[in-house]
């Protein structure tokens, strides 16, 4: 076959078992078609994989949810490359490199998953000291799989970019102290970067793409869940794109993890991820972040930066059949004062407390409630983290016949007064 056009994009979208994906199994969707194959290079003529490689351990690479921590057979090139191949689970990746497609924002686009379940942000990085003893096999993963896209790909005279890099990472690392994901991931997403340059030869760094992490089901008073607030500061300080928080998307306890997500969540969350890329690409804000607040008497402000073709607002029941809403829309206060009302107006976060306030924070809650057992029948539910709190900007998308509606929800946060 003969890649589309004169550019191929390189997908990189790396991460732990969230960013692998659900499993959508023997399901069919509306049109007919098994979800692996919606999403698969067959059904989107420019989604590509490279052909030939194999794993470490002699298996043959023939689908994107491989190799993991197998890695790959350094000995063994590239013979090609082909229709992207699903099967198993459907990575973040795949559903991005599709939608790049449908979107316009790519001719085609190449991809495969690079890492693998489970992985603290320092398994992703270089360092055979840091993280798990010895985890470099994601790393390594990318290194090979880089120069083997350049490789192929310039064969045939085509130009190579990675125009992002996208980043769904945390849930291994939530109960580390504030401040230290960040300084991981100034490391990992850096050496990211520099090997992305270093292969490539591209110039400009790709813009960072970050999903932040959801929480647990289990309840949160013992781990604190600081990666969420350092991703905020991350993408502050890098000037990176949050895509958005994970705790609204419904999750599927069946393994009794508390964490993994339905598989028509998946979809959902890596959908407001291709969203995002989109109005980045046509120059409109994302970022949708609350700046400092500010005490008038009693009267708490927190501005958040909504764009001009949105306002704030809330959804009142989303948690009514699985344990409840938050009080006060997921808002809590620190130092001895309480809230009285809360509510939004325009970009504006508005709350009346009583008393002393030291800091607002916002579906971080400390509860230790297990969610796993408040779920449907179905053996679904929501994280403990919970908030209302959402813009009203929203998009439609359909896959095989279904659709899929996406929301821009307020991410967790924490401010001081």
């Amino acid at each position: 076959m003969t890649a589309p056009g004169n550019t191929v994009d390189l997908m990189l979208a790396r991460g732990q078992s969230l960013a692998l994906g659900a499993n959508f199994g023997p399901d069919l969707a509306p049109n007919g078609q098994r979800w692996c194959e919606v999403f698969g290079g067959g059904a989107n003529p420019g989604a590509l994989m490279l052909t030939g490689l194999r794993r470490a351990d002699g298996v043959a690479v023939t689908h994107v949810a491989n190799p993991l921590l197998a890695g790959y057979d350094p000995a063994v090139p590239a013979a090609g490359y082909g229709p992207m191949l699903v099967q198993g689970s459907v990575p973040e990746g795949a559903v991005l490199a599709c939608a790049m497609l449908r979107d316009g924002l790519a001719g085609a686009v190449a991809f495969q998953f690079h890492d693998a379940g489970g992985q603290s942000i320092q398994n992703l990085d270089d360092d055979p000291g840091s993280g798990a003893e010895g985890v470099v096999t994601p790393h390594a993963n990318a290194e090979l799989w880089l120069a083997e896209a350049v490789r192929v790909f310039a064969a045939e005279g085509k130009a190579i970019r990675v125009p992002r890099i996208f980043l769904n990472q945390g849930e291994a690392d939530v109960a580390r102290p504030r401040g230290w994901w960040s300084a991981a991931a100034e490391v990992t997403c850096g050496q990211m970067v520099e090997q992305v340059r270093r292969r490539t030869g591209q110039a400009e760094a790709p813009v960072l793409f970050v999903q932040q992490t959801g929480g647990y089901m289990m309840g949160a008073a013992t781990n604190l869940h600081h990666c969420k607030l350092d991703q905020l500061d991350f993408v502050r300080a890098k000037g990176g794109v949050l895509v958005g928080p994970l705790y609204p998307y419904k999750i599927d306890n069946s393994d009794d993890k508390g964490v993994h997500k339905l598989w028509s969540e998946y979809v959902r969350a890596y959908e407001v991820g291709a969203w995002a890329a989109a109005e980045v690409a046509a120059g409109r804000a994302w970022n949708l972040l609350p700046g400092p607040a500010t005490r008038t008497g009693d009267r708490i402000a927190i501005p958040v930066s909504v764009r001009e073709d949105e306002a704030l607002t809330i959804a009142p029941g989303f948690y009514a059949d699985y344990g409840g809403d938050p009080e006060h829309l997921g808002l809590e206060v620190t130092g001895g004062g309480a809230i009285i009302a809360a509510g939004v107006s325009g970009g504006t976060i508005l709350l009346d407390v009583a008393g002393p306030v030291t800091a607002v924070r916002y579906a971080m809650q400390r509860d230790p409630t297990d969610y796993r057992r408040l779920t449907d029948a179905a053996g679904c539910g929501y994280g403990a983290h919970r908030g209302l709190i959402r813009s009203t900007l929203t998009r439609t998308v359909s896959w095989g016949g279904m659709e899929f509606a996406l929301e821009r929800w307020l991410p967790s946060f924490e401010v001081a007064l």
